[in-house]
Order: structure tokens, then C-alpha cells, then sequence
């Protein structure tokens, strides 16, 4: 057998599963694992309210959604009794501009996902 025929994706060693062969979704949410469990509240209301955002016209889907809107529900998702319980910095600009970056975090991977599926179903 030739050295070339040694490894079939080249002649270097590479990971037991290749990236290539591990799903988008999977390589998106497995940072998830890593979050503080008091982020993980924060996250699980993000999605939760998310949800609820996923449908034509929501502004989730805006080409340029609105800063003001994104704002406006940001404050609502601080202000809700269960954020507050988890952490004691509810209420703080820091905490908002966090909160902020994961909802902005949440709806770009949404944006993302939903642009790949309408995608798949053109190329049909």
C-alpha cells in the first residue's frame, strides 16, 4: 500500500469525528455547557421569548431590526421577577448590556438558522 493510501483525507493525523462531520446545530450550541448557572436562567427566558418572536413580520426577521424595539424588550426581560431571583446584579447597566448581547446572540443564530432552511427548500 502507497504512503498517499495511508490516510485517505491526507497524510496528517486528524480528529476521531472530522469537523466537517459534526452538524451545524451541534457546533452552535454545544458552548451552552459552559455558561454560569445563573446565565443559564437568563438563556432559557432569552429562548423562551424568542419562541414566541418566530413567525413572518416578527422583528426578529427584519433586515435591519429595530434598536429601539430590541430595547424595549430587553428591559421587559430584566424586569421579570425571575431574572431578578437569580441574579443580584439585575437592574445594573452591566447586567442589560448582557442581557442584550444574549438576546442579540439568540435571534442572529435564529436569523441564521431560518435563512439556512429557506435555502434548502428554494434549491427543491
Amino acid at each position: 500500500m502507497g504512503k498517499d493510501k495511508l490516510y485517505p483525507k491526507g497524510n496528517m493525523m486528524t480528529f476521531p469525528l472530522e469537523l466537517p462531520e459534526i452538524e451545524k446545530k451541534e457546533k452552535i450550541m454545544d458552548n451552552r455547557y459552559l455558561y454560569p448557572p445563573e446565565i443559564k436562567d437568563i438563556q432559557l427566558e432569552i429562548e423562551e421569548i424568542c419562541d414566541k418572536m418566530e413567525y413572518d413580520g416578527s422583528i426578529m426577521f427584519d433586515e435591519c431590526p429595530d434598536k429601539v424595539s430590541v430595547e424595549r424588550i430587553v428591559k421587559r426581560l430584566c424586569e421579570k421577577d425571575k431574572l431578578g431571583k437569580c441574579c443580584e446584579e439585575c437592574g445594573s447597566k452591566w447586567f442589560n448590556a448582557l442581557v442584550q448581547v444574549m438576546f442579540c446572540n439568540e435571534m442572529g443564530y435564529r436569523r441564521s438558522r431560518r435563512m439556512c432552511h429557506k435555502d434548502r427548500m428554494s434549491s427543491n
